[in-house]
């Protein structure tokens, strides 16, 4: 159960995440701090717990589907982590270079420059 439930969390921030993508105004601090410090971490933390308590444990048929879905949850967790963390630095805003920031120093000088 706990790996299914991974599975869901993951797969809900990675929607969080593709919505905060493709709708800008739903990139709030809300929904980054939904995203980065509850569900992305929440469902890594229940598959690491799936499959560290599986991790002796012989293969069958059942293990290796948990072991699969947790797998998938981690996936997910870090796809939505990295598009949230694309999307941060994206959104810093870089100054633009000014056309006429040098012109003051290339006119020309002297006695008979206008």
């Amino acid at each position: 159960m706990l790996a299914f439930t991974s599975v869901w969390i993951g797969l809900i921030s990675l929607v969080v995440a593709m919505t905060m993508w493709v709708y800008r105004p739903a990139f709030t601090d809300a929904s980054i701090t939904i995203v980065l410090y509850f569900a992305a971490p929440g469902a890594m933390c229940l598959a690491g717990l799936v499959l560290w308590a599986y991790r002796k444990e012989p293969p069958q048929a059942g293990i290796r589907s948990q072991r699969l879905q947790a797998k998938v949850a981690v996936f997910l967790a870090l796809a939505s982590a990295v598009i949230v963390y694309a999307l941060i630095i994206g959104s810093q805003k870089f100054e633009s270079i000014d056309a006429t920031a040098g012109a003051i120093y290339n006119r020309p000088q002297g006695r008979w420059s206008g």
